[in-house]
This record gives structure tokens, sequence and C-alpha cells, in this order.
């Protein structure tokens, strides 16, 4: 396993002066300005996350909510940017179903089609074809007792990946794809002999990457990765891609062009603390390179984040100081494929817990949101980068409440000249507020034609 070099390369000299330069440019995430709160329901429930995703000029938001008997889907669309948001409408599942129980809601927008996904006694799936104008029916795809749902989608197919428990600890990790607007394919079970547990999913042109851990039926979790080249048509044999042996947990996927990026949190065997580790394919996922230790320090690293934006690799996690009241986000950049990493910067400032970071590309660099502080009295806070290199700007507040403020999620949009935060406020069962806003570069409808989005 290599250990990342910290500074001295040349690359990274000269990336330095690249930022004296450019730190204060208007393409400078920090240069985004962010509206005030939008309330788009106070009857959202509790510990779930709403999820935001974006689409061209068009922002889909979609929460669990329990204002009526059982929980269902709900969702929400602009269609400028998130200036305004059309009515609230119920996905599913029908309220007329006893303990009907929705859970784990997911949208994801491609084109004019999307598409909405949940769990309630199994796999439910909803889409549209006219920008969320409509919906079809709710599709019951499976009924058995499924997990850790995620979704992806390329112009021509939509894909879901998740985990199935059982009670003897042999689940299995699924996968199902369908065309654009035709018929499911059978599920298929990747995992053949491995162990399953959560899973990342990601999609590009005709490839389709899938990567999990053991955890569900192995405390000794390693971390599996498997592609298909023909759009989820077959897969090759699976690949095992942990570092020294020990549990492998908080993976994520990075797709660029050819590049993969599989990261990841290692604990135990080989290693004096929990370590976050990468390792790069450079040939779209036929082989990986060596284990790169991105934290490598004698701290508790974890929750990794990951983003790549053309020749630079943004990781960011959570770190833990011996005797700190909880942990803070950090961050790091590479300039050479992840090959090797800067110095880690701290991101949150405050002396209490930092939870749950999200990271997205923003402006030249990326923006990072996270919650902050203790339950009951969480507040949900923003941090960009500056310039081209991990230089950050000031620390915004977003939620500034009274309630507690966490459960966050972020998405961008129009080449990372528009970010978009949703998350929750209170911290009841029922009964709580999913709150939006969004921040915008200047010239956003401009920053397409600078900063083109890699294909």
């Amino acid at each position: 396993m290599r250990s990342p070099k910290r500074g001295g390369s040349a690359a990274g000299t000269l990336l330095a002066a690249v930022v004296m330069w450019a730190g204060g440019g208007p393409g400078s995430a920090m240069a985004q300005f962010f509206t005030p709160a939008q309330t788009l329901t106070t009857t959202a429930v509790g510990f779930q996350v709403p999820q935001v995703c974006t689409w061209e000029g068009d922002v889909h938001v979609v929460w669990v909510d329990g204002a009526q008997a059982g929980r269902v889907v709900k969702y929400q669309r602009s269609t400028d940017g998130g200036v305004s948001f059309r009515p609230v409408r119920s996905l599913g599942p029908d309220n007329s179903i006893p303990g009907a129980a929705a859970r784990g809601a997911r949208v994801l927008a491609q084109g004019e089609n999307v598409y909405v996904t949940w769990l309630d006694s199994g796999l439910r799936f909803r889409s549209s074809n006219d920008r969320g104008g409509t919906f079809g029916p709710v599709l019951e795809l499976t009924q058995e007792k499924e997990g850790g749902l995620r979704l992806a989608a390329t112009r021509s197919h939509v894909y879901m990946g998740w985990f199935r428990s059982s009670e003897d600890d042999q689940g299995g990790i699924h996968f199902i794809r369908g065309p654009t607007g035709g018929v499911f394919a059978d599920i298929e079970a990747l995992n053949g002999q491995q162990g399953y547990g959560d899973v990342e999913l990601a999609a590009l042109g005709e490839h389709v990457y899938v990567l999990w851990n053991g955890a569900g039926s192995d405390e000794k979790s390693s971390l599996y990765f498997r592609r298909s080249t023909d759009g989820g048509g077959t897969f090759e044999p699976v690949q095992q891609l942990a570092g020294l042996g020990g549990n492998s947990r908080d993976h994520k996927l990075a797709v660029q062009g050819s590049d993969v990026y599989a990261v990841w949190t290692e604990c135990g065997t080989g290693l004096s603390s929990c370590e976050v580790l990468l390792r790069r394919s450079a040939n779209a996922g036929t082989s990986f390179g060596p284990v790169v230790n991105v934290s490598n320090d004698t701290r508790v690293s974890s929750r990794p984040q990951v983003v790549a934006r053309d020749s630079r690799l943004f990781v960011a996690w959570l770190d833990q100081r011996p005797g700190a009241l909880g942990p803070e986000v950090v961050l790091a950049m590479s300039v050479d494929g992840g090959a090797t990493f800067s110095a880690p910067r701290k991101v949150s400032q405050a002396q209490v817990q930092a939870l749950s970071p999200r990271m997205v590309p923003a402006g030249t660099g990326v923006r990072l949101v996270w919650a902050e502080g203790f339950n009951g009295e969480r507040e949900v806070l923003t941090r960009a980068t500056v310039g081209l290199g991990i230089a950050l700007g000031p620390v915004e507040n977003l939620s500034r409440s009274l309630e507690d403020s966490g459960e966050a999620s972020m998405a961008y949009s129009q080449c990372g000249a528009q970010v978009h935060v949703a998350w929750l406020e209170g911290d009841a069962p029922l009964g709580n507020a999913v709150l939006y806003r969004r921040a915008t570069l200047p010239f956003a409808e401009l920053y397409c034609l600078l900063w083109p989005e890699p294909q």
C-alpha cells in the first residue's frame, strides 16, 4: 500500500502558484450567494434524509411524509432553478394500505425522465417522462426485505442496486435495470459467493459500476467491485478492492471518463486506526492500481466523500483527534490521479462534533455541507473552496434556527455554478420541516461555456 506524499512535488508547486493567481476569481465557489430558505413541508418524518437532484434548470426534491396515516413519499419540483416550486405531490404508497411505511426514498433526473424509488415491504418505483409533470403507476419490483437502495441512470437505461438481508446472514447484492420507459429485466444477484452489505452504484455510457462491502454477513468485511460494459446486460467477475484485510465500510464511487475511483474507510488488521483508503482504475474498471492511504494518521477517519474535477481529485472525511468531543471535517486534494495528496485542511471550525459531510462540484472547486452539534442542537453548515486548490472560504450557517437541523443532501447544476441544499429541521418522529436553499455564481448561465462538464 502506498501512503500519499505531502507536498514538495512540481505539480503541487505549480498548482499553488495558479491558486494564488486565481484564488479570488469569479469562478470561486465562495462567490456563490445563498438565497433565503424556502419551507417545502412541515410534516416530514424524522431521521429520513430529504433527497434533492437537478437536471439543467429543473430541481427535484423527495422526502418521506407522515401527515396522514402511514408514511408516504412526497415530491416537489422547480422548473426555474429553485426560484419557485410547484405543488407537493404524493407518489406512494397508498394511504389506504394498512401499515404502509415508505423509507429510503431516492430521486434522479436524466433529461426528460425523473425516477423515484423507495422501500416499503419491497422495492417500489415510479417514473416520469415529462420532467416530473406526471408520473406513471407505482411498480412493485420486489416483495422482499431490502435495504441500502441506490439509483443510477444514463440516457437509455435506469439502474437500481440494493442488498437483501436474511435471517441466516446469507443475504445478497441485487441489481435491476430497465430501458427508459420500458419493462424491467429480471433481478440479478451480483455478489456470488462473497458477502453482502451497503451498495454504491454509478453509470456512464454503457458502463455500470457496482461497489459493495460484506458487512451484512461478516464483521471483518472486505470490499467488492463489479462492472458491466453492455448497459447492465452482463457483469464481469468480482474484484476485491480492500487494502489490508480490515473492516471496510463507508465506500463511495466517483467516475470521470475512464477514471473510476473507489474510496472507503478501513479499520483493523495492518492499520493503527481507521483510515480513509483509495484505489483508482485508469481503464474504466478493468483493473485497479495500488491502495493509497489518504488520511494516513493515527486519528479515527471515516465517512469519506469523493469528487473528481478535471485533473484534480478531492476527498473529504471525518477525522477525530484523541480526546476531542467529536470528529471534524477535513479536505485533501490530489493533482496526479490520487497517487499523492496534499496535507488535509480542516473544514469545520466548532469544537463540537461534525456529522454527515456531503461534497459536490462548485465553482472551480467543491462545496461541502455538514451538520454540526449534538442532537437537538445541530446546525447545517457549508464551506467552499477558493480558486483551483483547497484554500477555503468562510463557514456559512444555512439553518440559523433554534430547531434541530440536520439530514442534509446537496446537488449541483449548471456545471457547478449552482448548488442546491435540502435538509430536515426538527427532531421529532413526525412533523419536521424540509427546508431548501440554493446558491448561484454570478453569470451562471455562461458558466458551462467557461467550465464545461467533462464527457
